[in-house]
C-alpha cells in the first residue's frame, strides 16, 4: 500500500507496508530514511492508543488551562493544577512507542493543546492532537493493509505472471490508486 503523508512539522516520520524477504508484508514507522520500527499487531494496536492518549491529555490540559482562566484564575494556579494532575496520572506507555516520545504541552500564548515530538532525545517538530491522530489512523490503516498487499503481491507473481520487482512495484504504487486515485 506504500506510504502515508508525514504528519509532523519536520517531515520526518511517516507509516508504509515495508516488504520483508521472506515475501510479508509489515507495518513500519520511520522516523527518517535511516530509522524505522516494524510493528506487529499488537504492538501496533498499543503504538496507536498511546499515541491517541498523548493527543487526549493535551487537549485535556488545555481545557483546564482554559476554563481555570475563564474562572479568573491566576495562570499560576493554572499551572499548578497542570503540573498537579500530570503527577497523578499514570504516565503515558513510552516503551509502546520508542524510540518516539512525545509530550503533551500548552501553548502560552494561543492556548492550545500540542505534542512535542522526539525521536530519542531529539527533539522534532511537534503536532497537533489531530495531527497525532492522524498519524496513529496511519499505522491502523497501514497494519490492515498489510496482509492485503501480500496476497495482492503473491496473485501478481502467480496468477498474473509478473516478476517479484514488478509485483513489488505495483503494491506500492496502490496509495496512488486508493479514495480514487487520490492517494
Amino acid at each position: 500500500m506504500a506510504d502515508t503523508t508525514p504528519c509532523d512539522s519536520s517531515g520526518s516520520i511517516w507509516v508504509q507496508s515495508d516488504l520483508l524477504p521472506d515475501g510479508t508484508y509489515v507495518a513500519a514507522v520511520h522516523y527518517d530514511d535511516d530509522r524505522s520500527r516494524v510493528l506487529g499487531r499488537d504492538a501496533a494496536l498499543r503504538y496507536a492508543a498511546t499515541v491517541h492518549d498523548a493527543a487526549t491529555r493535551a487537549e485535556h490540559d488545555a481545557a483546564v488551562v482554559a476554563q481555570m482562566a475563564k474562572l479568573g484564575l491566576p495562570h499560576a494556579t493554572a499551572a499548578q493544577a497542570l503540573w498537579d494532575l500530570r503527577n497523578d496520572r499514570p504516565p503515558l506507555d513510552d516503551a509502546a512507542i520508542a524510540p518516539l516520545r512525545l509530550k503533551p504541552c500548552v501553548s502560552a500564548q494561543r492556548g492550545v493543546g500540542y505534542l512535542e515530538v522526539q525521536i530519542g532525545a531529539r527533539l522534532v517538530g511537534q503536532w497537533d492532537p489531530d495531527d497525532a491522530r492522524d498519524h496513529a489512523a496511519n499505522v491502523l490503516t497501514v497494519l490492515a493493509a498489510v496482509d492485503l498487499d501480500a496476497a495482492y503481491r503473491r496473485y501478481l507473481m502467480t496468477t498474473v505472471e509478473l516478476d517479484a520487482a514488478l509485483a513489488q512495484d505495483a503494491v506500492g504504487d496502490l496509495a496512488n490508486h486508493i479514495g480514487g486515485g487520490r492517494g
